[in-house]
């Protein structure tokens, strides 16, 4: 049997003989975290191998490629308190004094303010793709197209609008939500003093959203970026973008190259993005703060797995490597389960080389690989 790796990510397979199932390869969860701004500049030691990152008012999450999840920031009310044991995280989302998880297995774990029921999710909640955590309330985007919200609706935040569905993307904002439809269109409801809830007339295109107290922004497929609200908009001529973020009052845009464009306040520092950022792959913003991701080792080529087997009481698996990288295998005993144990690494060779689990038991085993 082979598995062909595309991205850095493998086809699931079953072994019939082994009862052994190989999952997604872990090997492209390399990144590590840039702050600058108010508060946020002294970062949590050992904080690598991130592979997404979130922020709100004071605070900030990371997603690491283990699954586990590290905050920082204030820390009034828990938010940066992650229950003990959580693992098998596969998405954050930091509200501003709260903070919510989803796991693999599709549960999910709040930590921080409970003031509004911000981290009572709704029974029965599943198909669960995207989350998204505004001032008190919560967002999330099922596999379906729909939205369900819950926390606080003080403005009608979590009232989603009726028919709502087709939906890619959603943006919790202060106390309003956004949604970016697969057409480009945008459907904004909630708190709308200074009109981040007006979407401008004829908006399309939109593949991404992002907002703070009083305003938004919006990414186009032409790589263009429209504000709406309290702002002055984004610089003159800004293109070439492919993300975005918010502040209180300052905007990030992360350009194609991976470099960041900041603009607007800047009296902690957070408009300006250091000189030396490079290769970032994700931004987010606080209240006077500014985050990024960013590619700490060349990504993965695509190569291949070859011939998964058991025999006897040894699974193994072998690969076409590169030489400077190291391979492992990781394993776990049933999905969901408790968290992925590592086998010692492999250096690459240029060639083939072969991962072993020695000395198994007749139980079924889960494995992915990981390249770093």
């Amino acid at each position: 049997m082979k598995s062909m790796i595309k991205g850095g990510f493998l086809s699931v397979l079953t072994c019939a003989v082994a009862g052994a199932v190989l999952l997604p390869a872990a090997g492209l969860a390399n990144g590590t975290v840039a702050a600058w701004g108010g508060g946020q500049g002294t970062l949590p030691a050992g904080l690598t191998e991130v592979a997404a990152i979130s922020s709100s008012l004071d605070h900030s999450l990371a997603l690491k490629g283990t699954g586990a999840v590290v905050g920082w920031g204030h820390n009034f009310d828990g938010q940066c308190d992650v229950p003990p044991g959580l693992n098998n995280v596969t998405k954050i989302a930091a509200g501003d004094f709260f903070s919510i998880a989803q796991k693999a297995d599709g549960t999910f774990s709040g930590w921080g303010s409970d003031d509004y029921g911000q981290l009572q999710v709704p029974p029965g909640l599943t198909g669960v793709k995207a989350i998204a955590a505004g001032h008190a309330h919560v967002l999330a985007l099922r596999n379906d197209g729909t939205v369900v919200a819950w926390g606080s609706n003080v403005y009608d935040q979590t009232n989603v609008p009726a028919g709502l569905n087709g939906v890619a993307r959603v943006f919790a904002a202060w106390n309003y939500s956004l949604a970016v439809k697969s057409n480009g269109t945008v459907v904004a409801w909630g708190a709308n003093d200074s009109g981040p809830v007006t979407v401008p007339p004829g908006l399309s295109g939109v593949v991404e959203v992002a907002g703070n107290i009083e305003y938004c922004l919006a990414l186009k497929n032409d790589g263009t970026v429209v504000a709406w609200g309290r702002t002055s908009g984004a610089p003159v001529g800004l293109a070439g973008i492919k993300g975005l973020a918010a502040g209180d009052r300052h905007g990030l845009a992360l350009q194609n190259a991976g470099t960041v464009t900041a603009w607007g306040e800047n009296q902690s520092g957070e408009g300006t993005a250091p000189a030396s950022l490079a290769a970032v792959t994700t931004i987010a913003a606080g209240w006077n703060y500014s985050v990024a991701l960013v590619q700490s080792v060349t990504p993965l080529p695509p190569f291949t797995l070859a011939n998964p087997r058991k025999t006897g009481s040894q699974f193994t698996v072998s690969l076409a490597s590169q030489s400077g990288r190291s391979y492992r295998l990781e394993y776990k005993d049933a999905l969901p389960g408790g968290a992925w144990a590592a086998l010692p690494p492999m250096s690459g060779t240029g060639g083939q080389i072969t991962l072993t689990n020695a000395g198994l038991s007749g139980n079924s085993r889960v494995y992915r690989v990981r390249a770093e």
